[in-house]
């Protein structure tokens, strides 16, 4: 599907933590005319069920995050990189996650960046080593949520600041002439 022409006032940017067994996902929009100006619209975490194997979990998390991105049609989709941890083999399901991901958003039409997982916690925190519980009660502040996001898994918190991240990005571009509106 081709890139959609933004001819909206605002921004909607989609951030996604991905994973098979928890998928935490954020959204902000953005006035277009002032970049500046950044308003949390919500997140949550995507929780196919845990007995299923691999593919139907993959299936879940598709169809989920399908029906978000036809309600929410973000312009922008940020993926957290992959990353070796511990393990190659949770690196390869992670790396099928992030696929579903990928393919979601395309069928959609919005613009996909890759975000490390460290930059999108510099970005709230000033540091990329920092926990996430610290990313979560920063961004909370940040973002004027009044304690919310201290109620959700950290997934949530982590796809919100991947937008986060998305949305600074975006005022970077914008005042270096990159990004098209």
């Amino acid at each position: 599907m081709a890139k959609r022409s933004h001819k909206r006032s605002t921004v909607t940017i989609f951030g996604v933590d991905p994973g098979t067994r928890k998928l935490g996902f954020g959204w902000i929009e953005v006035d277009a005319w002032s970049p500046e100006t950044i308003v949390a619209r919500g997140c949550g975490v995507i929780e196919p069920d845990g007995k299923d194997a691999l593919p139907l979990r993959l299936a879940s998390i598709l169809g989920e995050l399908q029906k978000l991105f036809a309600e929410r049609q973000p312009d922008r989709v940020i993926v957290e990189k992959v990353f070796l941890g511990k393990s190659v083999t949770s690196a390869f399901v992670l790396g099928e996650s992030r696929g579903v991901v990928l393919a979601a958003a395309a069928s959609h039409g919005a613009e996909i960046f890759e975000i490390a997982a460290k930059t999108a916690k510099k970005s709230v925190t000033g540091r990329g080593n920092a926990e996430k519980t610290e990313v979560r009660l920063i961004l909370d502040r940040a973002l004027g949520l009044g304690g919310e996001l201290e109620t959700l898994p950290l997934d949530a918190s982590d796809g919100l600041a991947l937008a986060y991240q998305g949305w600074r990005d975006y005022v970077l571009e914008r005042r270096t002439g990159e990004a098209q509106l």
